[in-house]
């Protein structure tokens, strides 16, 4: 182990001090995860799109500590990345060409986009055929080695789920018990109200709201899987008003328009008496909402407990 450690040490003092051509530097060390080198150019990769977003909308004063920010998590997140895929190598998880493939169809299928459109997409976004499939490949791999691993330990007993319904979805006080998805207009409003037809479309298909507004909501309430509380009718702005008191528990209103965003809600209870979705109905929704919950403390210890035995040098 320490030989090998001694040779990627050297391989990072090389990609410092090597010369091009032209005299200039060709790609330097960020960090070393066992035998593996994370080099500079992977980490601004991952930070290109982060970086954007933070000329655009933080304040200048701000950037700096802003942009050290995003770079350690760009590290933090490709050691993680690189632990899993060594993981996966001692395991001996291997994945073919044709789940490859079979993802790429996937994708496009889920996607709605042509063969030509795609292939625009990727050259927009820098990436070559081959580098979106071992990209692909790489993603595959990570979901195998944490089903193996992680999720197929995750058991929700029917008492915990039953105990989630009874504290969740029972309104406090009268009212209105409401969860909330949105997209913010920015550069395009057309794009806010596409993001926010496909949320609606993916919630009315069975998909988990409150996993929804964590992963695609832009508003600050998706932290708390859009989860607003309880309102009174007379508490209501006109919009959610109109959009809310049609509705019966477990219902998804239409995307409305705001001054600044698209929304849409869920209603989890509602009325004097507090009613509630019958149990069966929102039982699925539940018991995922307690799955992913589960898997992500089964996750954070197992790679935790990777990571502490690993050799890791941020440089």
């Amino acid at each position: 182990m320490m030989r090998r450690l001694c040779v990627v040490l050297a391989l990072c003092f090389l990609l410092r001090a090597m010369p091009s051509g032209a005299g200039e530097v060709v790609d330097s060390c960020a960090a070393v995860v066992n035998q593996d080198v994370i080099t500079v150019s992977e980490v601004e990769a991952m930070l290109r799109p982060v970086l954007e977003r933070i000329k655009a909308e933080v304040p200048v004063s701000q950037r700096d500590e802003a942009m050290r920010q995003a770079r350690r998590s760009a590290i933090d997140k490709l050691i993680e990345k690189h632990l899993i895929l060594q993981q996966a190598e001692q395991m001996k998880i291997s994945i073919s060409n044709a789940e490859i493939e079979a993802a790429r169809k996937d994708i496009l299928e889920r996607s709605g986009a042509g063969e030509e459109e795609f292939k625009a997409e990727l050259t927009k976004m820098g990436l070559t055929e081959q580098q979106y499939r071992e990209n692909l490949k790489e993603q595959i791999l990570s979901s195998k080695l944490i089903g193996y691993a992680v999720r197929s330990k995750v058991v929700v007993p029917e008492e915990k789920i039953r105990e989630y319904y009874e504290k969740k979805y029972t309104a406090k006080a009268s009212g209105y018990h409401l969860l909330q998805l949105g997209f913010a207009f920015g550069s395009s409003k057309l794009a806010a109200k596409q993001k926010a037809d496909e949320a609606r479309r993916l919630a009315l298909s069975g998909q988990d709201f409150q996993a929804l507004a964590k992963q695609r909501s832009e508003l600050p309430s998706a932290a708390d899987g859009g989860d607003i509380g309880v309102f009174k009718a007379e508490e209501m702005a006109p919009y959610m008003r109109e959009a809310v008191l049609p509705l019966q528990p477990g219902g998804i209103s239409p995307v409305v328009e705001t001054q600044d965003s698209f929304m849409l809600f869920k209603l989890l209870s509602s009325g004097q008496d507090a009613a509630k979705a019958p149990y069966e109905s929102v039982r699925g929704e539940i018991q995922d909402i307690l799955r992913k919950q589960e898997l992500e403390a089964r996750y954070k210890k197992w790679i935790e407990e990777i990571r502490s035995s690993a050799y890791i040098k941020i440089l």
